[in-house]
């Protein structure tokens, strides 16, 4: 029977190798962006701390002792990588400045602190990783409290990453550049909070989870397939040209507010002969702003956009009982269509039924 920690070491080992992979081809991308650069710094550190972790797991590192240590200052920069890559695909000119060499800080102190630990033998170095891998923290003691420390210094980043990305979402929905990395962010701050109560409560000795490590490292390998799935199928995950070019986020919740007041008090879509020209032009905007603003907010085309407006429309003339007044044609009519054909096949495009099944499933409903 197979061990079932050789597998997880063996799915671990291709996820880390190919995080060092994947890292490079982001690297040299020539179409690459500082998204691109972000992405190939994170899985270069993920790489790194995967293959040393994997080496501590199966004991091959005691013919590496040398590269121990190597993973755990650098753990301390990935945060700041996971933000700054947000602000870079939140805002298409973002550069880096010098304020931003601060969030490196916390990566040099440990670099610092672990001198000494680089400096040791090498089977001082094997002795002293065995038994901090063994070691289980007191609640009273400051390895604890610092490691405590380091998940919440993690998870603030993540946090304030998804806060951006999920502010960013409410004026632009269908960027999938930042949906993509919305996802990817929620699967790890999920994870990281497993580790954390895991962590919270081990001192405790209540749970003891023999394969936790190789778990958490095989949640982390996951998370590179999903990058490297995104890859193979939409190699421009980063292209920066396949980005829509956005304004102002204040201008653009502006315009949205008119363009919505438009539809859902003025109900300019009644108008059958209504266009994208026009109605850009009613609202004194460019035609390709306009389709843009309606397409990334409200997550339709335009046309798709009045169809919906004329549907609701028909719906709530359908609910009032105007169906005993007009017949449902006339009701189509008044909606804003021109045509029985294009009411009826809209209608049940956007509901999943026929206007006279709609309108015998209202009735109903009023009768029960």
């Amino acid at each position: 029977m197979i061990d079932l920690s050789f597998i997880l070491q063996a799915l671990i080992a291709f996820g880390a190798f190919q995080a060092v992979f994947l890292s490079f081809i982001f690297f040299t991308r020539k179409k690459g962006g500082l998204p691109d650069r972000f992405l190939a710094l994170f899985l270069s550190i993920e790489g790194i701390t995967l293959i040393e972790r994997l080496l501590a797991e199966t004991k091959l590192i005691e013919s590496f002792p040398h590269l121990l240590g190597i993973s755990y200052p650098i753990n301390f920069i990935k945060p700041p990588i996971l933000f700054l890559m947000t602000l870079a695909i939140i805002h298409p000119k973002f550069k880096l400045k010098p304020k931003h060499v601060y969030h490196a800080i916390p990566f040099v102190m440990m670099l610092l602190m672990n001198i000494p630990f680089y400096g040791m033998a090498a089977t001082d170095k094997l002795a002293y990783v065995a038994n901090f891998i063994s070691y289980v923290p007191a609640y009273s003691s400051f390895d604890f409290w610092f490691f405590i420390s380091f998940y919440l210094y993690i998870g603030t980043y993540l946090w304030l990453s998804i806060v951006k990305l999920k502010s960013f979402q409410q004026h632009v929905k269908n960027n999938r550049h930042a949906n993509w990395y919305y996802s990817v962010l929620r699967l790890y701050f999920i994870g990281l909070s497993v580790g954390f109560i895991y962590y919270l409560i081990r001192p405790s000795g209540w749970v003891e989870i023999p394969l936790f490590n190789l778990i958490s490292m095989l949640v982390m390998t996951f998370l590179i397939q999903s990058i490297a799935y995104n890859f193979i199928t939409k190699n421009n995950l980063f292209n920066s040209h396949t980005s829509p070019v956005l304004a102002d986020v204040d201008k653009r919740t502006k315009d949205v507010k008119i363009i919505r007041d438009k539809l859902e008090v003025e109900k300019v879509f009644l108008d059958d002969t209504l266009t994208l020209a026009s109605f850009s032009e009613s609202l004194d905007l460019s035609k390709k702003y306009v389709s843009d603003l309606i397409n990334q907010r409200l997550g339709y085309t335009f046309r798709e956009a009045i169809n919906y407006y004329r549907v609701e429309e028909a719906k709530k003339m359908i609910h009032d009982g105007n169906r005993e007044e007009h017949g449902l044609i006339q009701i189509g009519m008044k909606s804003g269509f021109n045509n029985k054909v294009s009411f009826y096949r809209t209608f049940k495009r956007f509901t999943g039924k026929s206007p006279s099944e709609y309108a015998e499933m209202t009735l109903s409903e009023s009768k029960t």
